[in-house]
């Protein structure tokens, strides 16, 4: 099967409807068919063919859309880069995944800078430019399930990115899953305001036009404009990380904004506090949350409506055609409520990693993707995400998951974001210390060590407590870069005051 095959389903089933509004400019199904097929003849004219690599490199807009389903077409590789990359990541990226061509935009131009002379260095006015000629337009390729339709490259919070082989079929069986579990329709209108080179910004791109819907796109993320497009737009969904729903519930039009078109929203990425979860259920909208990751396509687990408060905090149950399983260090399974690392099956995870055979082998040792993460299923087999196995530190032997420790000093006042990580102890090997960002508001160590005495036990209590000056580091999707500030606070203790 091919992903731009969708496409064209959609083009003779609804060709008037919008399949994308971004800004003032309407793409039609029928539109978006005939300008991807003219742009897929315009690469296979420049020598693109099958599993060829395109990169892209471009903020929201169209052209993005369009490059990806022109080279689906072709059978090549698309290859979303960070918009956030220095020229020498991108080039690093570009040489990695051997791209013979990158497409960007007058915006990000600069940071091809350093790519090889030798790739081919198109512009979204170029891909604008490609003249719609039906005699010249081509149709689909025909690939198999297991042809790469896309190289993601991994965020990179613990390491070096490594490039994640998605397919054809990966992300189809991913975007029914989504798209079923939150019941989404043509009728359905679905904003983007994040990247789409970010996976989450991609799967939500893919689950709406798997289920035919239209995509409302967004160049950046506008917490005021969010509101303007629930009003105007009448959308109905928004799925993003919990940074951007925590924005939309602090702002201060939530309380009397028209929300009345929104009927869904979901979260993943990282742990969706449970206050946050509350406060959109408030308002009448099903709360839900996921539980994915690149390498699974951005499917794994997903919490439905129906069920969103009573297991709330849950990530939920396995997509269909998909498994969750809980196993200890030798990939052995563990007894219900156990914590243990995460793995993922189904055929929405990745068939491995580009060039890299030795880390493929041990990520998907058994058959089954290791994500790295720790968790627990109940005795319904829910999923319940604790923290990232890498995130996790060891104090006096024990385990200490420093996301139990954010879950509760979010709901303590002043602070705006938050993260615990672990720094050396002589006595204890490692001890936790909070790193909070307040935005200039006071932060009263004791208050924060009360309200971790009330609800932790004292093996887990932050030992120090740091009033960043700048918001705190992030990636991309949205997840605290604690590698950085594990680094920037090795000296810790040797420069602060414990809190007790």
């Amino acid at each position: 099967m091919n992903l731009a095959d969708i496409g064209l389903h959609w083009a003779r089933w609804q060709p008037n409807e919008i399949a994308i509004r971004f800004g003032s400019r309407s793409v039609t199904w029928r539109e978006l068919d005939e300008r991807t097929s003219a742009i897929a003849a315009d690469l296979r004219m420049r020598g693109v063919g099958a599993g060829d690599r395109i990169a892209i490199l471009m903020l929201n807009r169209p052209e993005w859309i369009e490059v990806t389903i022109a080279a689906w077409k072709v059978a090549a590789v698309v290859v979303p880069l960070n918009v956030r990359f220095t020229g020498a990541e991108v080039a690093f990226v570009v040489r990695d995944a051997g791209a013979q061509i990158i497409v960007t935009d007058e915006t990000l131009a600069p940071s091809c800078a350093m790519v090889d002379a030798s790739v081919t260095v198109l512009t979204a006015d170029d891909i604008a430019a490609v003249n719609v000629d039906r005699g010249s337009a081509v149709a689909a390729a025909v690939t198999d399930e297991s042809a790469p339709s896309f190289l993601c490259y991994t965020s990179g919070t613990t390491g070096d990115p490594k490039g994640a082989i998605l397919t054809h079929g990966s992300w189809n069986v991913a975007s029914q899953g989504w798209a079923q579990a939150i019941e989404l329709t043509p009728k359905d209108r679905v904003v983007l305001p994040f990247p789409l080179a970010f996976t989450g910004g991609l799967a939500v791109f893919l689950f709406t036009y798997w289920a035919g819907a239209r995509l409302v796109l967004e160049p950046a993320v506008d917490t005021d404009r969010l509101f303007d497009l629930f009003e105007t737009e009448r959308v109905t969904a928004l799925l993003s990380v919990p940074a951007i729903l925590q924005q939309l519930v602090s702002h201060p039009r939530f309380a009397d904004a028209d929300l009345s078109s929104w009927r869904v929203a979901c979260s993943g990425g990282a742990p969706v506090p449970v206050p946050l979860i509350m406060a959109i259920q408030a308002i009448g909208v099903p709360m839900l949350q996921g539980f994915s990751l690149t390498e699974a396509s951005a499917a794994a687990t997903i919490l439905s409506g129906h069920e969103a408060t009573r297991k709330i905090g849950s990530a939920g149950l396995p997509i269909i055609h998909g498994s969750i399983g809980i196993v200890d260090d030798n990939g052995l399974p563990v007894p219900v409520g156990k914590v243990g690392e995460i793995t993922v099956g189904g055929p929405q995870i990745m068939i491995g990693y580009w060039n890299k055979p030795e880390a493929s082998v041990a990520a998907l040792a058994n058959g089954v993707l290791h994500t790295g993460d720790l968790g627990y299923l109940d005795d319904e087999g829910y999923l319940f995400v604790v923290d990232r196995k890498k995130d996790m530190l060891i104090s006096g032997g024990l385990n200490v998951y420093p996301a139990e420790i954010e879950r509760v000093l979010v709901n303590i006042p002043g602070i705006v974001e938050v993260a615990v990580i672990g720094v050396p102890d002589g006595r204890w090997g490692e001890t936790p210390a909070v790193i909070a960002w307040t935005n200039g508001a006071a932060l009263d160590a004791s208050v924060i060590l009360e309200a971790c005495t009330a609800t932790l036990a004292d093996f887990k209590l932050p030992r120090y407590v740091v009033s960043s000056p700048e918001p705190l580091p992030r990636n991309m999707s949205g997840k605290i870069l604690k590698r950085e500030l594990k680094i920037r606070y090795v000296d810790l203790p040797a420069t602060a005051t414990p809190i007790r």
